[in-house]
């Protein structure tokens, strides 16, 4: 049986992007986006966690500033993990498109990052 894993989520970028590289030397960048919704004449702010690997990583990283509009398209994943005793979870979306509206003024255009590949996620 296959189920669907699927999210599109856009809003703006609440910090720069942070980049780092794994053991591998694969490239990870983790972003946080604010996405607002209006129900019923009031404003909603929902902030969700994303991640990008590898190249995408990397491109995408050249945009990834402050405040940058952004549609993040991808899948859910969960971490899990117990620390004293404790466990915890965390829902981050795993980003296989991101498409940027207002980017770096050098960048004005709306501009596509390149798809990753599968061999770019580490899970």
């Amino acid at each position: 049986m296959s189920y669907v894993n699927f999210v599109a989520v856009d809003g703006n970028l609440t910090r720069d992007g942070e980049i780092t590289f794994g053991g591998s030397g694969t490239a990870i960048l983790n972003l946080s986006i604010a996405h607002n919704t209006k129900i019923k004449d009031k404003e909603e702010v929902s902030f969700f966690d994303a991640v990008c690997f590898g190249k995408h990583a990397e491109y995408v990283a050249d945009f990834a500033v402050k405040g940058a509009t952004v549609t993040i398209i991808g899948r859910l994943h969960q971490d899990k993990w117990e620390k004293d005793g404790k466990k915890y979870s965390r829902t981050k979306i795993i980003a296989n498109q991101c498409v940027f509206g207002k980017v770096k003024e050098a960048a004005a255009k709306e501009k596509q990052a390149p798809l990753p590949s599968d061999d770019d996620i580490p899970f």
